[in-house]
């Protein structure tokens, strides 16, 4: 309720920039439900240089991921309490596979924290001496806990 309040109230010009803000997370893939609306272009894709190593990352970073796992535990339809770790491989394109499970809360738990997980838009890839890499990440999905 406030939040839509503050919206309300907000001038032309911060609606503006926050319609350009959310815009350019949607064009790097948060919130997409398509391929198409992930897509990168060439340029890019060049534009990134990476010198070493580089982990995968959620688009946005480690606070839009907070607010992705928030959205979905709001609407998940589990009870119980506990932490289901999540590990997964990032490929090239920032694709999730090769989930599992890899510290459990029960099977209920387990099954809503994989579908949540695998259910993420893409992911920013990681690399390895500065050219993109698979490689590994996880999540930690924590249900019944208030933040």
């Amino acid at each position: 309720m406030i939040l839509a309040l503050f919206v309300t109230t907000m001038n032309a010009s911060a609606q503006d920039q926050l319609a350009d803000k959310m815009n350019a997370l949607r064009s790097r893939g948060f919130g997409a439900r398509n391929a198409e609306a992930t897509q990168t272009t060439a340029t890019e894709k060049d534009s990134v240089k990476v010198d070493g190593d580089a982990d995968p990352s959620f688009p946005g970073g480690d606070i839009f991921l907070e607010a992705y796992l928030k959205k979905k535990l709001m609407h998940t339809e589990v009870s119980g309490t506990g932490d289901v770790v999540v590990s997964f491989m990032v490929d090239k394109k920032g694709n999730i596979y090769n989930a599992e499970v890899t510290q459990s809360a029960g099977s209920t738990l387990d099954t809503a924290a994989f579908n949540i997980v695998t259910g993420m838009p893409r992911w920013k890839p990681g690399y390895t001496n500065g050219e993109l890499a698979d490689k590994p990440a996880q999540v930690t999905v924590s249900f019944g806990k208030k933040n």
